[in-house]
């Protein structure tokens, strides 16, 4: 299975203009947000990555670059959440788009 890194390497957006690919990207990464299953597995990720960062540095010495460190990590997991999420949305806007 591939890894999309951008969302200008999705097949799904393959056939359409660069303006019209970020444009129906935007609107994605939009619905994407509004799902309540998409902020409750950030929030419960982020606050789990965030406090075993703290953890980890108190136990390091340095509680700072603990958080630092762990808000890194959690802010990473969270891009890939809301990408996984904005592209299950995508195919639901591309469906909708072709009805039309």
């Amino acid at each position: 299975m591939p890894i999309h890194w951008s969302y200008k390497s999705l097949p799904e957006l393959s056939a359409l203009s660069d303006a019209e690919r970020k444009e129906v990207w935007q609107k994605a990464v939009g619905q994407a947000y509004g799902r309540w299953q998409t902020l409750l597995a950030s929030m419960i990720m982020s606050s789990s990555v965030v406090l075993v960062g703290g953890w980890l540095g108190s136990t390091l010495g340095n509680y700072f670059v603990g958080l630092v460190i762990g808000t890194g990590i959690a802010c990473a997991i969270n891009v890939r959440i809301v990408f996984r999420t904005a592209r299950s949305c995508l195919r639901k806007i591309i469906v909708r788009a072709d009805k039309s």
